[in-house]
């Protein structure tokens, strides 16, 4: 049965304090425990830095992609930095200066699945093997979100993809924060009150955040493989 397989890492993690980055990364830890009941995946973390997810429904693919994705850029590295740093001297604070912003290399691997064992490290089959060498691949590039597929939509995926990552990477955390709340479904005027902010505010970052090209790519994507639901 064809599944998508998410394999991600968090980008320049060494160059983040480890206070911080074991901070960071619980974060993201506690929201794929709720990203796995929200959309029925399953996830799991390694090495400290790395996250990989299976989804029976590869249509939820690229949406659990843009949540993680904009989740981690959405948090504040200077919220973190002035938690760690409390008490400490000036010449320690700029030892472990936060990053501008957070973010992660994130692909996908649609694929057969031969097996899924009780760890997601020890499962395998195509989905694993496309997510697992593309990330690879992608290490030594500047895009951060990418796609390997078994079938004839690959060309054309890969291609709105970098388009795609050219947008994303372009995001700032304010917009992120909004982003991330739309592809979870919520309206502006929802987003706003749970960001304590104006609707005009919401408004304004969805639209520098190039949301309707975003939503654009999400639809497409969706209806290429609503078929396989």
């Amino acid at each position: 049965m064809r599944k998508a397989v998410i394999t991600g890492d968090i980008i320049h993690s060494t160059q983040i304090n480890a206070e911080q980055r074991n901070i960071l990364f619980e974060r993201i830890a506690n929201a794929l425990k709720q990203w796995d009941n929200d959309f029925n995946m399953r996830s799991e973390t390694f090495r400290g830095d790395s996250f990989q997810c299976v989804i029976d429904r590869p249509k939820l693919a690229l949406r659990i992609v843009l949540i993680q994705k904009t989740f981690i850029r959405s948090l504040n590295p200077s919220e973190l930095f002035k938690v760690k740093t409390q008490g400490k001297s000036n010449s320690q604070k700029k030892k472990i200066s936060p990053p501008r912003i957070f973010d992660a290399r994130i692909v996908i691997g649609i694929g057969e699945v031969e097996y899924l064992s009780n760890r997601l490290a020890s499962s395998g089959g195509e989905a694993f093997q496309l997510s697992g060498e593309l990330l690879d691949s992608m290490k030594n590039k500047k895009q951060s979100i990418g796609i390997a597929t078994n079938d004839k939509y690959n060309d054309e995926l890969t291609t709105e993809f970098k388009l795609l990552d050219a947008l994303i990477s372009k995001t700032s955390a304010f917009q992120c924060q909004v982003i991330f709340q739309k592809l979870l479904g919520f309206k502006e005027q929802k987003i706003a009150e749970k960001l304590n902010i104006h609707q005009s505010a919401v408004n304004q970052r969805s639209m520098t955040g190039n949301w309707n090209a975003i939503e654009t790519m999400l639809n497409r994507f969706e209806k290429i493989y609503s078929d396989e639901e």
